[in-house]
């Protein structure tokens, strides 16, 4: 083993003098240069470090510009991007090998960075965040080699330029009276610093502000915002008005006459095209009238004739009518039809699409427990049952696994499989007792039903089957939060049979065997979500759960019975409360950049329960996880099993996860990620069977598991 350690760093070393030795300057032509990396970037001038922070962190957004296999702004790695570009270039009118579309990358050299450019962009852009008065220039550094270089970025810096007063101007019309009242509710106050990006953001808020209130050709263009410097040093006056160019369209008020819908039928059905016409509340609906129910599509409506016009239900419409599923694409349409009484006409297109799909997948999972096997699914769905949107969906699954490699002769089973069924129907709304205002401005409205069952034979320990069951609601009111209420949630699962192999080890650790026992989960489930990772910096994402279990049941059960566990349905049923939160932060997106993650949980079992049911506990480990560990292999705590028994006894009531990651790009394919992780999972009380198990504030620090390492991860577009 000595000997192949010894081998494989003597690879490495003769790959990077390989990739290192070989000169990729030599490729260079003419003045062309190769860009190594910012070098470094100065800004000097007399203002103090908190005003020019902005200043600062603006200035190396824009300079920055990754070298060849660059990681943070330097060349660190070998360049096998640059090296492979250059030394396995195919001949003219030969196609590229995989090596070389997986990996070349194209030099990057001083002339496609432009520092000249990039000098005169930060000056610019300076002076959107109020530096007026700028210089900014760059410096090479070229003395080991003349064709390679780094950069210096200079920028002399003056006080930033300050709000003195707002001021705005007697009102006209109605336009004019409502910038007026608008000006008073903007972000930007007296003694701001001048930013120019803020001043356009609140422009266009106020522009859409008066569009809302029925001017449906009133744009952002229509307002203007002067600035005047000339009073005081450093300090600058905005005047807000409506631009004199304003047309006078824009200046009125639109309400809504006519809405007519048209639904185009599936295409490629064999069936003539049907052009039925129907009315229901005022609204025309023609096309294939029959195919989803008027009352169904007319909820989505938000605008009737009569109406103001309004933005905010105009951008709602279509969010509605994607949310049933069943159609293809949605268009919509505004027409003026009588100018003089400033009236317009609303038309939509809705393209039908095929109500019924079967989905068959076949695959081939692996474990980091060691177990390996094929899967299947087949899915069969209806997405229009009874012409109402209301998807019907049938889920069919088995797999057989076994397990790989060397294990004890303890190991929780060599193979096993499982079977199993699942069905849920989803209402485009909520289905409630009693009526909610403002339904139809949420984004997303479902109520989702479910039922499963799932039969697992663990060959060599035992037979386990669950039944599942559901019921609960989603919905969001922006694109970025969503909510999920689930308020009964079932989970039966049963042990049927047991081996004595699996006997002896649970009976070994009561807690173990506890939690296996009491899985009659009767609960509900709280879901938050806030989903902004799509932004190109500075990416959030959050999701706290909430679930409880038998609060309800135990109610009745305390009236006339003394002596707990009790039972239901001949099993004894949890009783938890459970929070789990998932925090994760971007720097540039999640493709690239440093990605940072805590992942944190606790259960707490009580009442008619000792232990969390198994099912609900928390584990370490795996590719979800801690990646240097094998799933289920950590804790809980310091402890260490003195066999590997299946590790069904290394799951706890508290789990802590952080995560560092830093993704950079190897070619328009490959990515790579260099990550940090630290994690574990702890009991909240000891257990005299498994002594560390429990988790106090001044030793968990130390039970902390690291597992660090480099990874690659190959990104296809529509996966990653």
């Amino acid at each position: 083993m000595k000997t192949l350690h010894i081998k494989i760093i003597f690879c490495l070393f003769a790959m990077t003098g390989l990739f290192t030795g070989c000169s990729n300057t030599k490729f260079l032509t003419g003045d062309q240069i190769l860009y190594t990396g910012v070098k470094d970037v100065k800004i000097v001038g007399n203002s103090n470090k908190k005003e020019i922070k902005p200043a600062i962190n603006l200035t190396k957004e824009i300079t920055s510009q990754e070298p060849n296999n660059g990681v943070f702004g330097k060349r660190v790695l070998p360049p096998l991007g640059l090296w492979t570009y250059n030394y396995k270039k195919p001949e003219e009118g030969k196609k590229p090998n995989f090596l070389y579309r997986t990996f070349a990358e194209e030099p990057v050299l001083i002339s496609i960075v432009d520092p000249n450019l990039r000098s005169r962009k930060i000056d610019s852009e300076l002076f959107g965040i109020g530096f007026f008065k700028t210089n900014t220039w760059f410096e090479l550094d070229t003395m080991r080699n003349p064709k390679k270089a780094k950069i210096t970025y200079i920028t002399q810096l003056e006080t930033p330029f300050r709000i003195n007063t707002i001021i705005s101007i007697p009102p006209h019309d109605q336009v004019d009276s409502l910038i007026n009242i608008f000006t008073n509710e903007l972000e930007i106050k007296q003694g701001d610093v001048f930013n120019l990006e803020i001043i356009k953001s609140e422009k266009q808020k106020m522009a859409a502000k008066i569009v809302e209130q029925g001017y449906y050709f009133f744009n952002p263009d229509y307002i203007e915002i002067i600035a005047d410097t000339a009073n005081i040093s450093y300090q600058v006056d905005l005047l807000i008005r409506k631009s004199p160019s304003t047309p006078m369209f824009a200046l009125k008020t639109y309400t809504i006459n006519n809405v007519s819908i048209f639904v185009k039928g599936i295409q490629n059905s064999g069936e003539p095209e049907k052009n039925d016409t129907t009315f229901y509340e005022g609204i025309c609906i023609s096309g294939d009238t029959a195919y989803l129910k008027p009352q169904v599509i007319t909820k989505c409506i938000l605008l009737h004739k009569g109406d103001r016009y309004s933005n905010s239900k105009h951008q709602g419409i279509i969010p509605l009518l994607n949310n049933y599923g069943v159609f293809e694409y949605a268009k919509m349409h505004f027409s003026v039809s009588d100018s003089l009484h400033q009236t317009l006409d609303l038309d939509l297109e809705l393209a039908a699409k095929k109500e019924v799909s079967l989905n068959i997948e076949a695959n081939v999972q692996a474990k980091s427990t060691g177990f390996t096997g094929p899967l299947s699914e087949i899915t069969l769905a209806h997405s229009n049952i009874a012409h109402g949107a209301n998807r019907l969906q049938l889920k069919l699954f088995g797999g057989f696994e076994w397990q790989w490699g060397s294990r004890s002769e303890n190991d929780l089973g060599a193979n096993s499989y499982n079977a199993g069924i699942n069905s849920s129907i989803v209402f485009p709304r909520l289905l409630l007792p009693f009526k909610i205002k403002n339904e139809k401005n949420l984004l997303v409205a479902k109520t989702v039903t479910s039922l499963g069952y799932e039969f697992i034979n663990n060959v060599t320990y035992y037979r386990m089957n669950s039944l599942n069951m559901g019921f609960g609601y989603q919905w969001n009111k922006q694109k970025r939060i969503s909510n999920m209420f689930k308020p009964l949630k079932i989970n039966l699962v049963s042990l049927l049979e047991t081996t004595p192999k699996f006997d002896s080890i649970i009976n070994e650790n009561p807690y173990v065997k506890k939690s296996f026992e009491e899985q009659t989960i009767v609960g509900t489930e709280y879901q938050f979500t806030y989903d902004n990772s799509v932004r190109t910096d500075h990416g959030f994402y959050f999701q706290g759960i909430i679930g409880t279990s038998g609060n309800l049941i135990d109610i009745f059960k305390q009236i006339g019975n003394d002596t707990r566990p009790y039972s239901i349905l001949g099993n004894i049923y949890s009783q938890f409360i459970k929070l789990t939160f998932d925090f994760r932060y971007y720097t540039i997106s999640t493709k690239k950049g440093i990605a940072l993650r805590l992942y944190t949980g606790t259960g707490f079992s009580y009442g008619n329960s000792e232990v969390m049911p198994y099912i609900e506990q928390y584990y370490s480990g795996g590719s979800n996880s801690l990646r240097g560990f094998v799933a289920r292999s950590l804790g809980p705590g310091s402890y260490k099993p003195e066999e590997q028994n299946g590790i069904i006894d290394q799951t706890g009531d508290i789990k802590l996860e952080l995560n560092a990651e830093y993704r950079f790009k190897l070619s328009k394919l490959v990515y790579g990620a260099y990550f940090l992780e630290s994690g574990n999972v702890w009991l909240l009380n000891e257990d005299a069977n498994r002594p560390g198990s429990g988790f106090a504030f001044n030793t968990f620090a130390n039970q902390l598991a690291v597992g660090t390492g480099l990874g690659l991860r190959f990104d296809f577009d529509f996966f990653v």
